[in-house]
């Protein structure tokens, strides 16, 4: 057996550490933040609340991948001179590394492989469509022929417990996408965007949300929860965060001045349940304000 001298093991040992605390560094290092000047080159991430501005037109009939969607409008405001919006309606968090085959036709290529070492901005608003989260929310409880579904009446039966796993998960989705991100493009600076409010807390409008009781106040406590998690996981991977849920507050579904549709499609405007155009200017004045402030 070979004896190691007190001396060598605490010189081993205070190695080991040093290796583990830049590991750990290099994991949770800062966001950077390249003057405005330096953003040369910008990637777009993400779902239909950053793909889909009002109906059109569209750079992708497939996405619904809207020419004044919030990163085109980013984009221009700052004058990027390479820019790539590789969002898509319908995404989820895996088609950032998956190709997402689109049910009307046609398909959109990993988002990540828009992402390189050069790139300067990413930002990422994805995780509704996670888990089926945005159909149950929004489409399972409206009636048909006046009658609830099946569906519906077994998701409200869920308990408050199974959608909480279901957040949580979307959470290590979305920290998984970060890390993936910043591994493809070390110096990018990258901005996490929450979710609006679509209902309001207090108010009920049948006519925009035609659903029960227990099916509006689980998508008022699901988007808090989700919006929560998104925040603690930017926090966590030491991103930006746009809060749009504050941001949002007296711009429901059902106030005077809404930034997202309610149920029916409204030709020229919005899609059911998509945002207006107004969502997208609101989160471009934001990320553009916290770009601009630091």
């Amino acid at each position: 057996m070979t004896t190691t001298h007190p001396r060598r093991r605490a010189g081993t040992a205070l190695a080991g550490v040093m290796i583990v605390l830049l590991a750990l560094s290099a994991c949770g290092r800062a966001n950077p933040h390249p003057p405005i000047k330096d953003i040369t080159s910008y990637v777009a991430l993400g779902d239909s609340y950053t793909a889909v501005s009002g109906e059109g037109p569209f750079t992708d009939d497939a996405c619904k991948r809207s020419v004044s969607d919030y990163p085109s409008l980013i984009a221009k405001r700052l004058s990027i001179s390479h820019f790539v919006d590789a969002s898509c309606g319908g995404a989820t968090s895996a088609n950032l590394k998956q190709t997402q085959t689109i049910a009307a036709g046609g398909s959109n290529p990993p988002q990540l492989d828009s992402v390189t070492k050069d790139t300067k901005l990413v930002t990422l608003g994805i995780g509704l469509n996670d888990n089926g989260i945005s159909y149950y929310l929004l489409y399972a409880c409206i009636p048909v022929n006046g009658k609830t579904s099946t569906t519906c009446t077994q998701y409200l039966n869920l308990p408050a417990s199974t959608v909480d796993k279901a957040v949580a998960s979307i959470g290590r989705q979305v920290r998984t996408n970060i890390l993936a991100i910043r591994h493809k493009a070390p110096h990018a600076r990258i901005v996490l965007v929450g979710y609006p409010r679509l209902v309001s807390e207090t108010d009920a409008c049948p006519s925009q949300v035609p659903v029960p009781a227990e099916a509006l106040a689980r998508i008022r406590q699901t988007l808090i929860d989700l919006n929560s998690t998104l925040h603690n996981t930017a926090k966590s991977t030491n991103v930006d965060y746009i809060d749009m849920y504050t941001a949002s507050a007296g711009h429901d579904v059902c106030s005077t001045a809404p930034w997202v549709n309610g149920q029916l499609n409204l030709n020229g405007l919005a899609f059911q349940f998509h945002p207006y155009a107004a969502y997208h200017v609101a989160v471009a004045d934001k990320i553009v304000a916290l770009l601009r402030a630091k």
